[in-house]
């Protein structure tokens, strides 16, 4: 049986964050959890704006953790700065939070309590949220990001996620024994870190569990443009990802690139000399059938005003945007096996 668990280290990776790191420090701050307990490290990846200065402060202003750790992140992505964290971190039990998110001051009691139950890997439900100043067009955006027509079936999302087992968490929590046997972050991922990390996790023999007891919130982009680059990496990140790892990617990953492919196949013989309409029609109607009835559901979750009548279009564009990622991923990763 594994042992109990009661020290934690709590990991942030930022880059250019000023806008929301004090509000997730200030959460770190307020936790229900012994502060003795506790070690913070905080690894920022080359920020220009005041990111560094506001942990720094953090650092100076709250000397009742066990300790406040700032290293820096030369390679600027992600997976780096989480091995770096690996490498620093002298706890049990290992936290990853994202700086564009909040978390309740029972998060990390609630995760040790569920550590401490047996597991190996625990996580909670994750709702998304907008920015405290949110506009009418950010609780438009939070819907379509809330919607699983716009984002996926992952099991943490939405109030219907139920405690058990299952593939991947968000914000979890990991006996730090675990990444002796499974190893480093993949540092060729630069955005699917996570899909590949539990997929080892689990390759592994080890378990991840989500409880509805924890719980925490994803702060959503706040413009149309920076949610469509957030998407377009994403999709990108997918398309390198089935050549590095493929068994971390789900069928839902790939729909984006299917309904690209087949909306641009189905444009081709419609212009074509053949002029074959048919097939194109046929997927217009069925997607738009479906991107009309969603976006009704979507719309209870939204304000009622006339920008929500933008709904269908934008799930549209977050698909194919994310599938046009998805095949650019594919051709990066194809044209430079064929230039080596």
């Amino acid at each position: 049986m594994a042992r109990d668990c009661s020290t934690v280290s709590i990991g942030i990776i930022a880059l250019n964050e000023q806008e929301y790191l004090p509000n997730i420090l200030a959460d770190i701050a307020q936790q229900d959890y012994a502060d003795q307990k506790i070690e913070v490290i905080l690894v920022d990846s080359g920020s220009t704006d005041l990111t560094k200065q506001i942990m720094e402060d953090f650092a100076q202003n709250h000397p009742q953790f066990q300790r406040v750790k700032i290293l820096d992140n030369p390679k600027k992505i992600l997976p780096a700065g989480w091995n770096i964290f690996l490498d620093e971190a002298r706890n049990d039990v290992l936290v990853r939070v994202d700086a564009h998110a909040r978390i309740p001051t029972d998060f990390v009691s609630a995760s040790m309590a569920e550590i401490n139950k047996g597991h190996d890997a625990v996580g909670g439900v994750r709702p998304c949220v907008v920015p405290d100043n949110a506009t009418d067009w950010n609780r438009i955006l939070l819907a379509v990001e809330e919607s699983i027509f716009g984002s996926s079936p992952a099991e943490y999302r939405g109030a219907k996620a139920k405690s058990g087992y299952v593939k991947s968490i968000f914000h979890g929590a990991y006996r730090k024994a675990i990444f002796d046997k499974v190893g480093r972050f993949n540092e060729n991922l630069a955005r699917t870190e996570d899909n590949d990390i539990n997929y080892r996790i689990r390759k592994a023999g080890y378990k991840i569990y989500l409880s509805t007891s924890i719980n925490s919130y994803q702060i959503i982009r706040p413009t149309l443009p920076s949610m469509l680059k957030q998407k377009y990496g994403n999709g990108y990140w997918i398309g390198r990802t089935l050549f590095i790892q493929p068994g971390c990617i789900n069928s839902y990953h790939l729909a984006p690139l299917g309904f690209v492919v087949l909306l641009a196949s189905t444009g081709l013989l419609a212009i074509s000399r053949h002029r074959k309409t048919l097939p194109l029609k046929t997927l217009c109607f069925l997607y738009g059938s479906s991107d009309l009835v969603l976006s009704l559901d979507a719309l209870r979750k939204s304000p009622r005003t006339p920008a929500a009548l933008s709904l269908p279009v934008l799930f549209a564009l977050m698909h194919i945007v994310y599938g046009v990622g998805t095949l650019r991923g594919i051709t990066d990763h194809v044209v430079k096996k064929l230039r080596s």
